[in-house]
């Protein structure tokens, strides 16, 4: 985010951009177990965590997050084997639950290497933030991209966010060549 500002020199206003914050490099990262790829900035963090859906019931989720200039980006996997006949409910399911009491911008469907989803943008509650997101059932795996970008950055419009979500890929020889393999969930 940029920020202006202003000085008086000789009787007239000037503008002084001062210079953004340095953002953290964007670096490729791959699972080959889990069968996918994604570029994203700043430190890697791994979590681990529960996923309750009505349908879906109760599974274990593994979460990558990475934050860089007040933007969080997240790659959530929900483990669906057991009920990969449910797919679609399972998916819709996880995409009502993630814009369920929240402001919905845009609800569109998705499409990478022959895999469709769905990508929905939005507000979070209390001027939270916005958050994009992609969803995707892939070999019997939920796998979510969410960029959400916070109050103090504010630039709701950034393409950051955009470039997050599109950036995942099913196949990984389309991995960047330098791509970081991601640690494995641990058991």
């Amino acid at each position: 985010m940029r920020v202006m500002n202003l000085a008086l020199v000789a009787g007239a206003v000037v503008a002084i951009a001062a210079a953004p914050a340095q953002a953290a490099p964007w670096r490729g990262y791959i699972s080959h177990p889990l069968g996918f790829a994604f570029a994203a900035p700043g430190e890697l963090t791994v979590e681990k965590g529960t996923y309750r859906g009505a349908v879906a019931g109760l599974h274990e989720t593994v979460a990558y997050k990475f934050v860089d200039d007040n933007i969080e980006y997240k790659v959530v996997v929900i483990d669906m084997n057991a009920q990969q006949n449910q797919a679609a409910t399972l998916l819709g399911e996880a995409e009502y639950i993630f814009q369920d009491e929240k402001k919905l911008l845009m609800d569109t469907f998705g499409r990478v290497d022959r895999h469709y989803g769905r990508k929905l943008t939005i507000d979070l509650p209390n001027n939270g933030g916005r958050t994009t997101a992609a969803f995707y059932f892939v070999n019997g795996r939920i796998v979510s991209l969410q960029a959400t970008v916070l109050p103090a950055n504010g630039d709701y419009g950034s393409p950051e966010m955009g470039r997050f979500v599109d950036s995942v890929t099913f196949y990984p020889e389309r991995a960047a060549d330098d791509a970081i393999e991601l640690p494995p969930p641990a058991k």
